[in-house]
Protein backbone atom coordinates (compact mmCIF):
# COMPACT_ATOMS: atom_id res chain seq x y z
CA UNK A 1 0.00 0.00 0.00
CA UNK A 2 0.93 3.37 -1.33
CA UNK A 3 2.28 5.57 1.54
CA UNK A 4 0.23 9.21 1.53
CA UNK A 5 1.93 12.68 1.61
CA UNK A 6 0.64 14.90 3.54
CA UNK A 7 0.87 19.04 3.21
CA UNK A 8 -0.78 21.23 5.87
CA UNK A 9 -3.06 24.65 5.72
CA UNK A 10 -2.61 26.22 8.68
CA UNK A 11 -4.30 29.57 9.94
CA UNK A 12 -5.69 31.69 13.08
CA UNK A 13 -7.76 34.77 12.59
CA UNK A 14 -6.12 37.11 15.07
CA UNK A 15 -2.44 36.93 16.61
CA UNK A 16 -1.83 40.08 18.82
CA UNK A 17 1.05 39.05 20.25
CA UNK A 18 2.25 38.22 16.87
CA UNK A 19 3.99 34.93 17.99
CA UNK A 20 2.42 32.57 15.37
CA UNK A 21 1.34 30.05 18.44
CA UNK A 22 -2.02 29.09 17.35
CA UNK A 23 -0.79 28.07 14.07
CA UNK A 24 2.14 25.97 15.97
CA UNK A 25 -0.48 24.06 18.06
CA UNK A 26 -2.39 23.16 14.95
CA UNK A 27 1.06 21.74 13.21
CA UNK A 28 1.86 19.93 16.19
CA UNK A 29 -1.70 18.43 16.58
CA UNK A 30 -1.37 17.62 13.07
CA UNK A 31 1.55 16.04 13.01
CA UNK A 32 0.89 13.64 15.74
CA UNK A 33 -2.44 12.08 14.29
CA UNK A 34 -0.40 12.38 10.81
CA UNK A 35 2.45 10.15 12.19
CA UNK A 36 -0.83 7.93 13.96
CA UNK A 37 -1.99 7.15 10.36
CA UNK A 38 1.41 6.10 9.46
CA UNK A 39 1.66 9.08 6.59
CA UNK A 40 4.67 10.97 5.35
CA UNK A 41 4.61 14.97 5.94
CA UNK A 42 5.53 16.81 2.76
CA UNK A 43 8.78 18.28 2.99
CA UNK A 44 7.66 21.77 1.70
CA UNK A 45 6.75 24.13 4.67
CA UNK A 46 3.06 24.31 5.59
CA UNK A 47 0.38 27.42 3.84
CA UNK A 48 0.13 28.89 6.72
CA UNK A 49 -2.19 32.55 6.99
CA UNK A 50 -1.41 34.18 11.22
CA UNK A 51 -3.69 37.19 11.66
CA UNK A 52 -6.01 36.30 8.87
CA UNK A 53 -10.06 36.10 9.32
CA UNK A 54 -11.95 33.74 6.98
CA UNK A 55 -14.98 35.17 7.15
CA UNK A 56 -17.20 37.10 4.53
CA UNK A 57 -16.10 39.98 7.18
CA UNK A 58 -12.67 39.69 6.36
CA UNK A 59 -10.91 42.72 5.66
CA UNK A 60 -7.32 41.18 4.59
CA UNK A 61 -6.53 38.54 2.19
CA UNK A 62 -5.15 35.14 2.32
CA UNK A 63 -2.14 34.93 0.23
CA UNK A 64 -1.33 31.65 1.66
CA UNK A 65 -4.70 30.33 1.04
CA UNK A 66 -4.68 31.73 -2.55
CA UNK A 67 -1.24 30.08 -3.03
CA UNK A 68 -2.79 26.81 -2.12
CA UNK A 69 -5.56 27.59 -4.58
CA UNK A 70 -2.78 28.26 -7.58
CA UNK A 71 -1.40 25.02 -6.16
CA UNK A 72 -3.86 22.51 -6.61
CA UNK A 73 -5.03 24.44 -10.02
CA UNK A 74 -1.60 24.71 -11.55
CA UNK A 75 -1.55 20.46 -10.84
CA UNK A 76 1.15 22.03 -8.18
CA UNK A 77 0.21 20.61 -4.77
CA UNK A 78 2.31 17.60 -4.72
CA UNK A 79 0.79 15.59 -1.88
CA UNK A 80 -1.85 13.31 -1.48
CA UNK A 81 -3.69 14.62 1.09
CA UNK A 82 -4.43 18.30 2.62
CA UNK A 83 -4.46 18.46 6.03
CA UNK A 84 -6.69 21.05 8.70
CA UNK A 85 -6.74 21.27 12.06
CA UNK A 86 -10.76 21.72 11.56
CA UNK A 87 -13.39 22.36 9.02
CA UNK A 88 -13.34 26.36 10.27
CA UNK A 89 -9.46 26.69 9.31
CA UNK A 90 -9.75 26.31 5.94
CA UNK A 91 -13.14 28.38 5.33
CA UNK A 92 -16.16 30.14 6.79
CA UNK A 93 -17.50 30.96 3.62
CA UNK A 94 -19.25 28.63 1.61
CA UNK A 95 -18.64 29.56 -1.63
CA UNK A 96 -14.89 29.54 -1.08
CA UNK A 97 -14.94 26.21 0.85
CA UNK A 98 -16.67 24.26 -2.12
CA UNK A 99 -14.12 25.59 -4.34
CA UNK A 100 -11.79 24.44 -2.53
CA UNK A 101 -13.58 21.07 -2.33
CA UNK A 102 -14.35 20.83 -5.93
CA UNK A 103 -10.78 21.53 -7.00
CA UNK A 104 -9.35 18.62 -3.94
CA UNK A 105 -11.88 16.38 -5.97
CA UNK A 106 -10.61 17.31 -9.54
CA UNK A 107 -7.16 16.80 -8.65
CA UNK A 108 -7.89 13.51 -6.67
CA UNK A 109 -6.53 15.50 -3.14
CA UNK A 110 -8.14 14.39 -0.15
CA UNK A 111 -8.69 16.01 3.17
CA UNK A 112 -7.76 15.34 6.50
CA UNK A 113 -9.40 16.97 9.49
CA UNK A 114 -7.47 16.90 12.52
CA UNK A 115 -10.10 17.57 15.22
CA UNK A 116 -12.33 14.88 13.40
CA UNK A 117 -10.02 12.11 13.22
CA UNK A 118 -11.42 11.58 9.82
CA UNK A 119 -10.06 11.73 5.82
CA UNK A 120 -13.06 12.64 3.34
CA UNK A 121 -12.76 12.05 0.18
CA UNK A 122 -14.76 14.74 -1.93
CA UNK A 123 -14.99 12.56 -5.07
CA UNK A 124 -17.28 10.38 -2.49
CA UNK A 125 -20.90 11.92 -1.81
CA UNK A 126 -21.51 11.18 1.91
CA UNK A 127 -18.19 12.84 2.61
CA UNK A 128 -18.70 15.66 0.22
CA UNK A 129 -22.20 16.60 1.54
CA UNK A 130 -20.14 16.38 5.64
CA UNK A 131 -17.65 18.82 4.69
CA UNK A 132 -20.39 20.99 2.93
CA UNK A 133 -21.98 20.57 6.09
CA UNK A 134 -19.39 21.97 8.22
CA UNK A 135 -19.00 24.70 5.83
CA UNK A 136 -23.01 25.63 6.17
CA UNK A 137 -22.42 25.77 9.81
CA UNK A 138 -19.14 27.71 9.92
CA UNK A 139 -20.69 30.17 8.34
CA UNK A 140 -23.95 30.29 10.05
CA UNK A 141 -21.74 30.97 13.43
CA UNK A 142 -19.91 33.36 11.80
CA UNK A 143 -22.91 35.46 10.72
CA UNK A 144 -24.12 34.83 14.15
CA UNK A 145 -21.28 36.31 15.98
CA UNK A 146 -21.19 39.41 13.73
CA UNK A 147 -24.56 40.18 13.88
CA UNK A 148 -24.40 39.48 17.95
CA UNK A 149 -21.23 42.13 18.19
CA UNK A 150 -22.90 44.43 15.90
CA UNK A 151 -25.76 44.64 18.47
CA UNK A 152 -23.83 44.27 21.62
CA UNK A 153 -21.76 47.74 20.02
CA UNK A 154 -24.89 49.47 18.96
CA UNK A 155 -26.79 49.02 22.52
CA UNK A 156 -23.25 50.45 24.66
CA UNK A 157 -23.20 53.36 22.25
CA UNK A 158 -26.85 54.53 22.74
CA UNK A 159 -25.93 53.85 26.19
CA UNK A 160 -23.08 56.53 25.99
CA UNK A 161 -20.51 54.24 26.63
CA UNK A 162 -16.62 53.63 25.16
CA UNK A 163 -15.67 51.20 22.46
CA UNK A 164 -12.30 50.98 20.88
CA UNK A 165 -9.33 52.95 21.70
CA UNK A 166 -9.30 55.38 24.46
CA UNK A 167 -10.07 58.82 23.34
CA UNK A 168 -6.96 61.34 23.82
CA UNK A 169 -8.61 63.98 26.51
CA UNK A 170 -9.54 61.08 28.69
CA UNK A 171 -8.58 57.82 31.23
CA UNK A 172 -10.72 55.06 31.62
CA UNK A 173 -10.72 53.82 34.65
CA UNK A 174 -11.23 50.00 36.11
CA UNK A 175 -11.81 48.05 39.10
CA UNK A 176 -8.15 46.24 39.94
CA UNK A 177 -9.10 43.02 40.73
CA UNK A 178 -12.63 42.43 38.71
CA UNK A 179 -11.24 44.83 35.40
CA UNK A 180 -14.37 46.34 34.69
CA UNK A 181 -14.87 49.91 33.79
CA UNK A 182 -15.78 52.02 36.60
CA UNK A 183 -15.82 54.74 34.98
CA UNK A 184 -14.42 57.59 32.21
CA UNK A 185 -12.81 60.70 33.09
CA UNK A 186 -10.54 64.15 31.95
CA UNK A 187 -6.79 63.02 31.51
CA UNK A 188 -4.83 65.57 33.26
CA UNK A 189 -2.60 66.62 31.15
CA UNK A 190 -4.60 65.89 27.30
CA UNK A 191 -7.27 67.18 28.75
CA UNK A 192 -6.23 71.00 28.78
CA UNK A 193 -4.39 70.31 25.48
CA UNK A 194 -7.98 69.10 23.55
CA UNK A 195 -9.61 72.68 25.45
CA UNK A 196 -6.79 74.84 24.63
CA UNK A 197 -6.80 73.71 20.83
CA UNK A 198 -10.70 74.82 20.94
CA UNK A 199 -9.96 78.42 22.21
CA UNK A 200 -7.18 79.22 20.33
CA UNK A 201 -9.31 78.48 16.88
CA UNK A 202 -12.23 80.34 18.53
CA UNK A 203 -10.22 83.25 19.13
CA UNK A 204 -8.79 83.21 15.46
CA UNK A 205 -5.56 80.58 15.53
CA UNK A 206 -4.89 78.57 12.62
CA UNK A 207 -4.48 74.51 12.71
CA UNK A 208 -1.03 75.76 11.48
CA UNK A 209 0.05 77.92 14.37
CA UNK A 210 -1.81 75.29 16.80
CA UNK A 211 0.16 72.59 16.03
CA UNK A 212 3.52 74.28 15.52
CA UNK A 213 2.94 75.41 19.32
CA UNK A 214 2.45 71.83 20.69
CA UNK A 215 5.11 70.68 18.51
CA UNK A 216 7.39 73.90 20.00
CA UNK A 217 6.49 72.66 23.10
CA UNK A 218 7.07 69.13 23.19
CA UNK A 219 3.38 68.33 23.64
CA UNK A 220 3.10 64.03 22.19
CA UNK A 221 0.99 63.87 19.80
CA UNK A 222 -2.54 61.94 19.77
CA UNK A 223 -1.68 59.05 18.32
CA UNK A 224 1.84 58.49 18.59
CA UNK A 225 3.75 55.88 16.02
CA UNK A 226 4.65 52.71 17.37
CA UNK A 227 6.10 51.21 14.35
CA UNK A 228 9.63 51.70 13.85
CA UNK A 229 9.91 52.04 10.42
CA UNK A 230 7.33 54.91 10.56
CA UNK A 231 8.35 58.08 11.64
CA UNK A 232 6.15 60.43 13.72
CA UNK A 233 5.74 63.64 12.58
CA UNK A 234 4.32 64.85 15.79
CA UNK A 235 0.66 67.61 15.75
CA UNK A 236 0.17 68.56 12.11
CA UNK A 237 -3.33 71.07 11.06
CA UNK A 238 -5.08 68.06 9.94
CA UNK A 239 -4.80 66.22 13.16
CA UNK A 240 -5.73 69.12 15.36
CA UNK A 241 -8.83 69.88 12.89
CA UNK A 242 -10.09 66.52 12.81
CA UNK A 243 -9.36 66.13 16.77
CA UNK A 244 -11.63 69.15 17.60
CA UNK A 245 -14.65 67.53 15.12
CA UNK A 246 -15.35 64.66 17.08
CA UNK A 247 -18.74 64.87 19.22
CA UNK A 248 -17.29 63.16 21.97
CA UNK A 249 -15.18 65.96 22.93
CA UNK A 250 -18.88 67.80 23.25
CA UNK A 251 -19.98 64.84 25.69
CA UNK A 252 -21.73 63.12 22.67
CA UNK A 253 -21.76 59.43 21.77
CA UNK A 254 -21.16 58.57 18.06
CA UNK A 255 -22.39 55.24 16.33
CA UNK A 256 -21.15 55.11 13.05
CA UNK A 257 -20.88 58.66 11.84
CA UNK A 258 -24.18 59.74 13.87
CA UNK A 259 -24.77 60.50 17.55
CA UNK A 260 -26.67 58.51 19.18
CA UNK A 261 -27.28 59.91 22.93
CA UNK A 262 -25.21 61.21 25.51
CA UNK A 263 -21.51 59.33 26.67
CA UNK A 264 -20.65 58.25 30.32
CA UNK A 265 -17.47 61.02 30.05
CA UNK A 266 -17.68 64.51 31.06
CA UNK A 267 -17.63 66.91 28.24
CA UNK A 268 -14.71 68.95 27.35
CA UNK A 269 -16.26 71.91 25.29
CA UNK A 270 -19.54 72.64 25.88
CA UNK A 271 -22.25 71.42 22.82
CA UNK A 272 -22.86 75.07 21.94
CA UNK A 273 -19.07 76.10 21.74
CA UNK A 274 -18.68 72.70 19.96
CA UNK A 275 -21.50 73.32 17.30
CA UNK A 276 -19.80 77.35 16.55
CA UNK A 277 -16.57 75.69 16.62
CA UNK A 278 -17.59 73.05 13.81
CA UNK A 279 -18.93 76.62 11.65
CA UNK A 280 -15.73 78.15 12.41
CA UNK A 281 -13.40 75.48 11.31
CA UNK A 282 -15.69 74.69 8.20
CA UNK A 283 -17.88 77.56 7.21
CA UNK A 284 -19.92 76.19 4.11
CA UNK A 285 -19.67 79.11 1.72
CA UNK A 286 -16.02 79.08 2.00
CA UNK A 287 -14.82 75.76 2.50
CA UNK A 288 -11.12 76.08 4.42
CA UNK A 289 -8.66 73.70 3.62
CA UNK A 290 -5.45 72.45 5.39
CA UNK A 291 -3.74 75.71 4.36
CA UNK A 292 -0.24 74.28 5.14
CA UNK A 293 1.40 72.96 2.56
CA UNK A 294 0.47 75.49 -0.15
CA UNK A 295 2.99 76.92 -2.11
CA UNK A 296 1.41 79.84 -3.70
CA UNK A 297 -0.94 82.39 -2.51
CA UNK A 298 -4.14 82.32 -4.42
CA UNK A 299 -3.78 78.67 -5.84
CA UNK A 300 -7.22 77.57 -5.66
CA UNK A 301 -9.13 80.43 -4.11
CA UNK A 302 -9.22 82.46 -7.22
CA UNK A 303 -12.05 81.35 -9.53
CA UNK A 304 -12.18 81.63 -13.38
CA UNK A 305 -14.38 84.29 -14.41
CA UNK A 306 -15.65 82.43 -17.48
CA UNK A 307 -16.44 78.90 -15.43
CA UNK A 308 -15.81 79.60 -11.81
CA UNK A 309 -13.31 76.79 -11.79
CA UNK A 310 -10.41 77.37 -9.35
CA UNK A 311 -6.90 78.72 -10.23
CA UNK A 312 -4.01 76.68 -10.35
CA UNK A 313 -0.19 77.76 -11.05
CA UNK A 314 1.59 76.92 -14.47
CA UNK A 315 4.93 78.17 -15.79
CA UNK A 316 5.02 80.49 -18.88
CA UNK A 317 7.93 81.22 -20.99
CA UNK A 318 9.45 84.70 -20.73
CA UNK A 319 11.36 86.00 -23.98
CA UNK A 320 11.91 85.11 -27.21
CA UNK A 321 13.33 82.03 -27.53
CA UNK A 322 17.43 82.42 -28.03
CA UNK A 323 20.51 80.30 -28.98
CA UNK A 324 24.06 80.09 -28.40
CA UNK A 325 26.96 80.48 -30.81
CA UNK A 326 26.64 76.80 -32.04
CA UNK A 327 23.32 77.44 -32.89
CA UNK A 328 21.77 75.19 -30.05
CA UNK A 329 18.50 76.67 -27.87
CA UNK A 330 19.33 78.17 -24.57
CA UNK A 331 16.29 77.45 -21.75
CA UNK A 332 14.27 79.71 -21.26
CA UNK A 333 13.34 81.83 -18.63
CA UNK A 334 9.77 81.01 -16.68
CA UNK A 335 7.99 82.95 -14.89
CA UNK A 336 4.53 81.02 -12.55
CA UNK A 337 0.97 82.22 -13.47
CA UNK A 338 -2.55 81.52 -12.28
CA UNK A 339 -4.23 79.59 -14.79
CA UNK A 340 -8.03 78.29 -15.14
CA UNK A 341 -8.39 74.53 -14.56
CA UNK A 342 -11.42 74.19 -16.61
CA UNK A 343 -12.80 70.95 -17.22
CA UNK A 344 -10.98 68.54 -19.27
CA UNK A 345 -12.36 67.57 -22.42
CA UNK A 346 -15.07 69.29 -21.95
CA UNK A 347 -15.92 73.09 -23.25
CA UNK A 348 -16.75 76.08 -20.82
CA UNK A 349 -20.03 78.33 -21.36
CA UNK A 350 -18.33 79.69 -24.62
CA UNK A 351 -18.15 76.34 -25.73
CA UNK A 352 -14.19 76.90 -25.92
CA UNK A 353 -12.43 73.73 -24.26
CA UNK A 354 -9.29 73.84 -21.80
CA UNK A 355 -7.93 76.61 -20.04
CA UNK A 356 -10.22 80.23 -20.17
CA UNK A 357 -8.28 82.80 -18.45
CA UNK A 358 -4.47 83.25 -16.83
CA UNK A 359 -2.97 86.03 -15.53
CA UNK A 360 0.83 86.37 -13.67
CA UNK A 361 1.24 85.34 -10.32
CA UNK A 362 2.76 88.31 -9.10
CA UNK A 363 0.53 90.92 -11.04
CA UNK A 364 -2.96 88.78 -9.18
CA UNK A 365 -1.10 88.85 -6.04
CA UNK A 366 -0.62 92.49 -6.33
CA UNK A 367 -4.22 93.24 -7.02
CA UNK A 368 -5.64 90.72 -5.13
CA UNK A 369 -4.14 92.25 -1.77
CA UNK A 370 -4.72 95.56 -2.49
CA UNK A 371 -8.28 95.10 -3.19
CA UNK A 372 -8.62 93.56 0.07
CA UNK A 373 -6.73 95.79 2.26
CA UNK A 374 -8.92 98.52 1.06
CA UNK A 375 -11.51 96.22 2.19
CA UNK A 376 -10.48 96.09 5.58
CA UNK A 377 -9.31 99.51 5.85
CA UNK A 378 -12.64 100.97 5.71
CA UNK A 379 -13.61 102.91 8.59
CA UNK A 380 -17.42 101.22 8.38
CA UNK A 381 -16.07 97.12 8.20
CA UNK A 382 -16.06 96.48 11.79
CA UNK A 383 -19.48 97.88 12.35
CA UNK A 384 -20.88 95.79 9.23
CA UNK A 385 -19.48 92.44 10.79
CA UNK A 386 -20.70 93.66 14.31
CA UNK A 387 -23.96 94.23 12.72
CA UNK A 388 -24.40 90.66 10.77
CA UNK A 389 -23.13 88.90 13.83
CA UNK A 390 -25.67 89.97 15.92
CA UNK A 391 -28.68 89.45 13.41
CA UNK A 392 -27.56 85.66 13.47
CA UNK A 393 -26.69 85.48 16.98
CA UNK A 394 -31.14 84.85 17.79
CA UNK A 395 -31.36 82.63 14.81
CA UNK A 396 -28.18 80.48 15.50
CA UNK A 397 -29.44 80.14 19.23
CA UNK A 398 -32.97 79.15 18.04
CA UNK A 399 -31.85 76.32 15.68
CA UNK A 400 -30.03 75.00 18.67
CA UNK A 401 -32.40 74.77 20.93
CA UNK A 402 -34.14 73.10 18.13
CA UNK A 403 -31.75 70.26 17.47
CA UNK A 404 -31.57 69.77 22.03
CA UNK A 405 -34.97 69.68 21.59
CA UNK A 406 -34.74 66.40 18.95
CA UNK A 407 -31.98 64.69 20.67
CA UNK A 408 -34.29 65.38 24.10
CA UNK A 409 -36.96 63.79 22.39
CA UNK A 410 -35.07 60.27 20.97
CA UNK A 411 -33.36 60.08 24.54
CA UNK A 412 -37.04 59.83 25.63
CA UNK A 413 -38.13 56.94 23.23
CA UNK A 414 -35.10 55.42 23.87
CA UNK A 415 -35.80 54.93 27.51
CA UNK A 416 -39.45 53.99 26.36
CA UNK A 417 -38.37 51.09 24.05
CA UNK A 418 -36.20 49.70 26.79
CA UNK A 419 -38.66 49.70 29.59
CA UNK A 420 -41.04 48.55 27.51
CA UNK A 421 -39.26 46.52 25.04
CA UNK A 422 -40.49 48.28 22.05
CA UNK A 423 -37.54 48.31 19.92
CA UNK A 424 -39.49 48.74 16.68
CA UNK A 425 -40.98 52.19 18.07
CA UNK A 426 -37.84 53.07 18.53
CA UNK A 427 -35.91 52.42 14.82
CA UNK A 428 -39.87 53.81 13.67
CA UNK A 429 -38.79 57.02 15.51
CA UNK A 430 -35.11 57.31 14.57
CA UNK A 431 -36.11 56.97 11.23
CA UNK A 432 -38.44 59.87 11.27
CA UNK A 433 -36.50 62.46 13.65
CA UNK A 434 -32.67 61.91 12.54
CA UNK A 435 -33.42 63.86 9.02
CA UNK A 436 -34.81 66.57 10.94
CA UNK A 437 -31.56 66.61 13.31
CA UNK A 438 -29.75 66.78 9.46
CA UNK A 439 -31.51 69.69 8.33
CA UNK A 440 -31.29 72.14 11.66
CA UNK A 441 -27.88 70.99 11.67
CA UNK A 442 -27.61 72.16 7.81
CA UNK A 443 -29.22 75.38 8.69
CA UNK A 444 -26.88 76.25 11.28
CA UNK A 445 -23.93 75.44 9.62
CA UNK A 446 -25.90 78.55 6.67
CA UNK A 447 -25.32 81.28 9.70
CA UNK A 448 -21.47 81.37 9.63
CA UNK A 449 -20.51 84.44 11.27
CA UNK A 450 -17.23 86.33 10.21
CA UNK A 451 -13.65 84.60 10.47
CA UNK A 452 -12.37 85.21 13.95
CA UNK A 453 -8.99 85.21 12.40
CA UNK A 454 -9.72 88.20 10.88
CA UNK A 455 -11.23 90.42 13.58
CA UNK A 456 -8.33 89.13 15.57
CA UNK A 457 -5.90 91.37 13.17
CA UNK A 458 -8.35 93.96 13.10
CA UNK A 459 -8.63 94.70 16.73
CA UNK A 460 -4.63 95.09 16.45
CA UNK A 461 -4.70 97.91 14.23
CA UNK A 462 -2.39 98.39 11.06
CA UNK A 463 -3.09 95.27 8.71
CA UNK A 464 -0.20 95.85 6.10
CA UNK A 465 2.38 95.59 8.71
CA UNK A 466 0.58 92.46 10.44
CA UNK A 467 0.57 90.90 6.60
CA UNK A 468 4.23 90.66 6.78
CA UNK A 469 4.74 88.90 9.47
CA UNK A 470 1.36 86.17 8.49
CA UNK A 471 2.74 82.77 7.73
CA UNK A 472 1.56 81.51 3.79
CA UNK A 473 -1.38 79.57 5.23
CA UNK A 474 -2.43 82.38 7.86
CA UNK A 475 -2.32 84.88 4.69
CA UNK A 476 -4.63 82.39 2.34
CA UNK A 477 -7.39 81.80 5.29
CA UNK A 478 -7.62 85.72 5.29
CA UNK A 479 -8.33 85.91 2.16
CA UNK A 480 -10.52 83.39 1.57
CA UNK A 481 -12.46 84.72 4.92
CA UNK A 482 -13.41 87.84 2.90
CA UNK A 483 -13.06 88.00 -1.03
CA UNK A 484 -13.47 84.93 -3.59
CA UNK A 485 -11.43 86.46 -6.46
CA UNK A 486 -12.93 86.19 -9.89
CA UNK A 487 -10.44 87.14 -12.91
CA UNK A 488 -11.83 87.61 -16.60
CA UNK A 489 -10.67 87.69 -20.00
CA UNK A 490 -8.39 90.69 -21.59
CA UNK A 491 -10.69 93.55 -22.56
CA UNK A 492 -10.88 95.13 -26.13
CA UNK A 493 -7.95 97.67 -26.01
CA UNK A 494 -5.55 96.02 -23.73
CA UNK A 495 -4.12 93.37 -25.96
CA UNK A 496 -0.44 93.96 -26.63
CA UNK A 497 0.12 95.58 -23.64
CA UNK A 498 2.41 95.40 -20.28
CA UNK A 499 2.09 95.76 -16.71
CA UNK A 500 -0.94 94.70 -14.48
CA UNK A 501 -4.62 95.24 -15.67
CA UNK A 502 -6.78 95.27 -12.77
CA UNK A 503 -9.82 95.48 -14.44
CA UNK A 504 -9.33 92.01 -15.25
CA UNK A 505 -10.28 90.95 -11.18
CA UNK A 506 -13.56 90.90 -9.61
CA UNK A 507 -13.22 90.96 -5.96
CA UNK A 508 -16.19 88.58 -5.14
CA UNK A 509 -16.91 90.36 -1.64
CA UNK A 510 -18.22 87.94 1.03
Amino acid sequence: MTKLSVREYLRVSKDRQQTGKSPDQQHDENVKSIERQGWSLHADPPYRDTDRSASRFATKAREDFKRLIDDLEREAFGADVLAIWESSRGSRRVGEWVDLVDLCKERRVRIWVTTHGRLYDPANARDRRSLLEDAVDAEYESDKTSERIRRDVRAAAEKGKPHGKNIYGYQRVYDKQTRELLRVEEHPEQAPIVKEAARRILDGDTFYAVAKDFNERGIASRRPTRKEHRENYGWTPSAVKQMLTMPAYAGKRQHQGEIVGDAVWPALIDLATWHKLQIVMSPPARKRTNDWPAKHLLAGIALCGVCGAPMRVGKQNAGVKKFDLEGNPLPRPTYNTYVCSGIPGRPGPDGKKGFHVAMREEHLDEVVTELMFARLERPDFLAMIGSRGEGNAAERRAVLDEIAGYQEYLDEVRADAAAKLRFALLLDQEARIEPKIKTAQARLEKLSEMDPFVLTLLAAGAIRLEWKDLELAEKRRLIRAVMAPRINRIGKGWKGQKGINHERVEPGWR
